[in-house]
């Protein structure tokens, strides 16, 4: 009876060193935290921050694999189906006369069950270890202490209806113990009845079935009561899939009720057998409806005495379960055997194979859990904690970008732009005037202090002739940066639109409050301005400052009357005159080839724009600084530089596109600082984990 024997018995798992394993927060841990502090953390403690409900379940799932053992002569057989199918009155069928007045039945709403209804044998109560046992899986199952059932009939109705009550009482279990299951030796678990919808207000289709799901994990065997005409509904292919579910391998029994002629035994069987074979269940039984007269040969008479109660009328006052056979002369109103009546189910259980599959259940349902459900939410939530930080950096590198890069008018890069700190713009005035030729200095007197390249920006214009040329030139070439015609005028209001534009809001959410956005970009200008101390290369930049001067005509003059080296000199104090002159948290940004347009020298603009040779030059430093502004950014918003987080070298997933090549952002200079402020979390499950939870699961 009930299906297969087990080929072997197979390992099981072991829920303390699975637990163990699963609470480590050290050396075997599941979770390795990468920003914005590295750190491990537990599997329960990280799924239990993500989703409390699953973390409750996969140790519920364990506790119930852990106490099976103990009772594995304590089957429960679960009892579901529709509205007024006939569920009570077949659990009915197994109780004392004091049990059967307190079980509610009837065909309409007002005889409902509403409540889980826990029937336990009264000797199980004996043994008080094994009884809180039993309550707390039930508990475990549904996620409340059950209550008992009320001795008065009337009261406990209204318990079984769950009159007055709402839909949150659903969950709490109600428990009974009753005699007439002593012989018996199993647990009845009289289930809610699912309804088509949630006009009763007492939990909705979805809720119940659910609620049925976690139950389901309470019981050895699923037995589903349904109508003679439901054979193709879908509620019946949802309450069995409930238990093929989650309970694989429980045996699955159905019963079929009121059943009425001209409907044959085995018509009922041709009927359900598709369905039956479909979602594995072991056996059908019938019961036809006592009410309708000419059901009477289709109940053996055999049923009277102890398996059934007889009205004033002659009517069964319970419906009569048996098992039916396809072969009609084996089914009533032929005589049948007395192991063929559903309540000889229980003598008929083979326990320790009943046991094996019930064991085996929860110990897949525990591994789905934890391997399928949990495994996956927390890769989910980790992969979703990288894309976080990719977006939050591509958003910050986007910003950085529209003012270190020169776009044309479809919006490709075209060159990249450098910070015109005074380290830069040293570099660029002494590579040019060193190289400069004879009458590139006409009326500029170069000395020493030329070199050194001024205490102060207003030192350079002195050294100019004529100086007031010299100042107009110098100011028109900040008047253009300031108004936007060439490089980028960088400042923490257009720093922080660049940023939105970009997606901020959605990259940056970590970062609600406003005055944490101003904080960070205030702090991330001051610190680039502070520790930017990137260089040109000064073999590559002479050469290049030898190239450009050898392409200037001997007797070329500027329009202004400047040469064109006192035309360099004024482009490059006038870059700098920028900040000095307003005092505010600046940073201006141009590339070498918009200098010399600035400056009105359009054709050696033209010619270090189109020279590779020429551009990579100011390229090389461009990528530096733009590495590591971007770094700072990063560091100020609280998001981890790169997408393992602090502990690696490089991030190799944030790529410049200059003239459609491919160029990695370089290894930032600057020191890493904490951010004050909100900072992203971003982790991943460890490998090592991943093997140790292999092993646990035979």
């Amino acid at each position: 009876m009930f299906g297969w024997k087990l080929r072997g018995k197979s390992a099981v798992v072991d829920w303390p060193s699975l637990a163990a394993l699963l609470d480590d927060d050290d050396r075997r841990a599941a979770i390795q935290h990468d920003a914005p502090q590295q750190h491990r953390e537990s599997f329960t403690s990280a799924l239990r921050n993500i989703d409390t409900s699953l973390a409750q379940q996969v140790h519920a799932a364990g506790r119930q694999l852990h106490s099976a053992s103990a009772l594995v002569d304590r089957p429960t057989i679960a009892v579901a189906g529709m509205l007024n199918s006939g569920k009570t009155s077949l659990v009915s069928t197994f109780l004392s006369d004091q049990g059967k007045r307190r079980a509610l039945r009837g065909i309409g709403n007002h005889q409902g069950t509403h409540r889980f209804v826990l029937w336990l044998p009264q000797s199980w109560q004996k043994d008080p270890q094994l009884w809180q046992l039993l309550l707390q899986r039930i508990g475990d199952a549904l996620g409340a202490a059950p209550v008992d059932l009320d001795q008065d009939p009337e009261t406990a109705w209204a318990q079984y209806n769950n009159t007055g009550g709402s839909e949150a009482e659903l969950q709490i279990p109600l428990i009974a113990t009753d005699p007439g299951l002593d012989a018996a030796g199993v647990g009845l678990l009289d289930c809610p009845d699912i309804v088509s919808d949630a006009s009763l207000g007492l939990g909705s289709p979805e809720q119940r079935r659910d609620l049925l799901g976690k139950a389901a994990t309470l019981c050895s065997a699923f037995l589903v009561v349904t109508s003679a005409e439901s054979s193709r509904d879908s509620h019946l292919t949802e309450l069995l899939n409930v238990a093929a579910d989650l309970m694989p391998g429980v045996p699955r029994v159905l019963a079929v009720n009121r059943v009425r002629p001209p409907q044959t035994p085995d018509q009922v069987h041709e009927a359900f057998a598709r369905v039956a074979e479909m979602h594995g269940v072991d056996t059908i039984y019938a019961a036809y409806d006592f009410d309708v007269p000419k059901s009477r040969p289709f109940i053996p008479e055999d049923a009277t005495g102890e398996l059934t109660t007889m009205g004033d009328d002659g009517a069964a006052e319970f419906p009569v379960f048996y098992r039916v056979d396809a072969d009609p002369d084996q089914n009533p109103p032929a005589a049948i055997d007395p192991d063929r009546w559903l309540v000889a189910l229980p003598e008929q259980l083979d326990r320790g194979v009943l046991f094996d599959r019930f064991q085996a259940s929860l110990q897949s349902r525990l591994q789905d859990l934890v391997c399928d459900d949990a495994m996956t939410c927390l890769e989910a939530s980790a992969d979703a904690s990288r894309k976080a930080c990719h977006d939050a950096r591509q958003c910050l590198l986007q910003a950085v970008l529209d003012f270190f890069a020169h776009r044309d008018v479809t919006g490709e890069v075209i060159d990249l732009r450098l910070h015109q700190s005074q380290r830069i713009v040293r570099q660029l005035t002494e590579a040019f005037a060193d190289t400069a030729p004879w009458y590139a200095r006409w009326g500029v007197r170069l000395n020493s202090t030329v070199r050194r390249v001024f205490g102060g920006v207003r030192d350079v214009l002195r050294h100019l002739a004529p100086t007031a040329m010299a100042q107009k030139a110098a100011d028109d070439v900040a008047d253009k940066f300031r108004r936007g015609e060439f490089g980028g005028l960088l400042t923490p209001e257009k720093l922080q639109k660049s940023i939105q534009r970009h997606g901020g809001n959605t990259a940056l959410s970590h970062f609600g409050d406003q005055a944490d956005w101003n904080d960070a970009i205030e702090t991330a200008l001051l610190r680039f301005e502070q520790d930017d101390f990137t260089t040109l290369n000064p073999r590559r930049l002479h050469q290049a400052a030898e190239k450009m001067w050898a392409e200037v005509p001997m007797r070329r003059k500027l329009t202004s009357g400047l040469t064109p080296l006192v035309a360099l000199f004024a482009a490059f104090a006038g870059v700098l005159m920028i900040p000095i002159d307003f005092g505010a948290n600046f940073i201006a940004a141009a590339s070498i080839s918009e200098l010399f347009a600035a400056a009105g020298l359009t054709a050696l603009a033209a010619l270090w724009a189109g020279d590779k040779s020429l551009r990579d030059v100011g390229h090389q430093a461009a990528r530096q600084q733009i590495a590591d502004f971007h770094a700072v950014l990063c560091d100020c918003f609280g998001v981890p530089r790169t997408a393992g987080g602090p502990g690696e070298a490089t991030d190799n997933d944030m790529i410049l596109m200059v003239r459609q090549k491919r160029l990695p952002m370089m290894k930032p200079d600057i020191i890493r600082r904490d951010s004050e402020g909100p900072a992203l979390r971003v982790f991943h499950v460890r490998d090592e984990f991943r093997q140790d939870l292999v092993r646990q699961f035979p």
